[in-house]
């Protein structure tokens, strides 16, 4: 263990870090459900679209708030073996603090807000409008991992754990939005450079 004590500091002091600040659009396909520990559901593909706002924030960090677009869901089996799903879509505003540990990869933590667009249950007999069942907010944690080049496109991967139930008046179920989403962004616009004497890939 002592050699890899030595060793992470010297990585840490030849990494390069954010060169600027800027204003680019990210999107990308997403798994999401409904966790709850009182009832199950399963997974559905989902999307999301928007703008995200790198801001440098210091030696290695970015500030990375954001405005996207989301459409999450959830699949459920009743007891007599009928399959429904509910599709939602929400205006979310992701804030993440990004930690870089190299030219270009980075990690990230922060927090996200949402505010529901809709809600809608499908099920053999039809559909049905479930936003007046639905909290209008929604609220959590988010983590993950990424890769931005100096190009301008970014790749990120990250995972969302609501920590607000979903539904309103309800007393047994409180679930909660997941899900996991794999985007690319492009920097369209770059407000500071930041020159830190090495280039990112």
């Amino acid at each position: 263990m002592r050699p890899i004590a030595l060793f992470v500091p010297l990585l840490l002091a030849n990494v390069a870090f954010p060169q600027a600040s800027g204003l680019g659009i990210k999107g990308g396909p997403l798994l999401s459900d409904t966790h709850s520990g009182a009832s199950r559901s399963d997974k559905l593909p989902g999307a999301t679209i928007g703008l995200y706002f790198p801001l440098h924030a210091g030696t290695r960090l970015e500030l990375q708030p954001e405005f996207m677009l989301t459409a999450l869901g959830a699949a459920y089996e009743g007891s007599d073996g009928e399959i429904s799903s509910v599709r939602t879509v929400y205006a979310q505003v992701p804030i993440a603090m990004k930690l870089f540990l190299s030219n270009a990869v980075n990690f990230h933590a922060g927090v996200q807000g949402g505010r529901l667009l809709f809600a809608e249950q499908y099920t053999p007999n039809g559909t049905s409008d479930l936003r007046d069942s639905y909290s209008k907010m929604d609220w959590g944690v988010i983590i993950g991992g990424g890769v931005d080049l100096r190009s301008g496109v970014d790749f990120m991967l990250r995972y969302y754990s609501g920590m607000a139930p979903v539904l309103l008046n309800d007393e047994s179920l409180f679930p909660r939005n997941r899900s996991m989403q794999f985007t690319i962004g492009y920097r369209l616009m770059q407000f500071k450079s930041v020159n830190h004497g090495r280039r990112r890939k």
